[in-house]
C-alpha cells in the first residue's frame, strides 16, 4: 500500500516538473513571431550575399508580411513585463506603433511583388527598406538586451 502511494505521488510530481519545464521552454507567441520574422530575413539577406535566384525571395517576404499583419495583436495593453525587451512607449504611442507595423507589411509586401520581378538588384535595394522599418520600429520600441 505504501509503495502504491509513493508510486501515485513521484507520478504526481513527474506530471508538475513537466508542466513546468515545458511552460519555462515555451515562447510566447510574439517571441515565436519576432524570431520567425528574424529567420526570414536572415533567409532572404543570405540570398542576396550569395547572389541567388530573385524569385526565392517571395515566399519569406510573403512570411514577413503575414508577420507584421499580426504585431498589433501579439501587443495587448498590459502584455509588457520585465523581461521582456518591449518598451512601455508601445502602448503610449499605440498608433504610430501600429503605423510602423502596416509600414513593415507594406514594405515586406513589396519584396514579394519586387521578387517576382526577378531582378535581384531591384529585391535588394527593397529588401533594405523593410530592413529600415525593422530599425525604425526597435529604435523606439525595443529595449536593448544582451
Amino acid at each position: 500500500m505504501m509503495r502504491k502511494k509513493l508510486m501515485i505521488g513521484a507520478a504526481a510530481v513527474a506530471v508538475v516538473l513537466g508542466g513546468i519545464v515545458a511552460q519555462v521552454a515555451a515562447e510566447s507567441p510574439r517571441e515565436d513571431a519576432m524570431k520567425a520574422l528574424g529567420k526570414n530575413m536572415k533567409v532572404i539577406k543570405e540570398l542576396i550575399s550569395a547572389n541567388g535566384n530573385a524569385a526565392d525571395a517571395a515566399a519569406p517576404a510573403q512570411k514577413i508580411a503575414e508577420i507584421a499583419a499580426k504585431i498589433p495583436d501579439l501587443f495587448p495593453q498590459g502584455s509588457d513585463t520585465p523581461d521582456d525587451a518591449a518598451k512601455a512607449e508601445i502602448w503610449q504611442n499605440w498608433d504610430d506603433f501600429v503605423a510602423k507595423a502596416k509600414s513593415l507589411q507594406d514594405e515586406a509586401t513589396m519584396l514579394a511583388s519586387a521578387a517576382g520581378g526577378g531582378d535581384l538588384a531591384t529585391v535588394g535595394a527593397q529588401f533594405e527598406k523593410v530592413g529600415g522599418t525593422c530599425g525604425a520600429c526597435h529604435k523606439q520600441y525595443r529595449e536593448k538586451t544582451n
